[in-house]
């Protein structure tokens, strides 16, 4: 009776023991899985803030008042209007 007891108690234990291994490398595989998947993220985010910098860049250029006089000049035809000449007389 005891010997069963205790053949009873070391399967249970033996069984427990083996069911938290197995958790345990799971748990391990998931954590290396997600800290993969946080460096490819923090590359894929310094490229995206590389990329809008790019992007801000370029559209404050093309939208900026010097730009946009020679767009006028080259493709429209417009010139720039002259000041007249104010001449005081004493």
């Amino acid at each position: 009776m005891i010997n069963t007891k205790k053949i009873i108690n070391f399967s249970i234990i033996l069984s427990i023991t083996f069911f938290l291994s197995i958790e345990k490398i799971r748990l391990s595989w998931e954590i290396s899985t997600l800290y993969n998947n946080n460096e490819i993220l923090k590359v894929e985010y310094e490229n995206l803030k590389d990329m809008n910098l790019k992007l801000l860049t370029q559209f404050h250029i093309e939208h900026s008042p010097a730009n946009i006089e020679k767009f006028a000049k080259e493709n429209l035809g417009m010139i720039k209007k002259r000041p007249k000449e104010i001449i005081y007389e004493k």
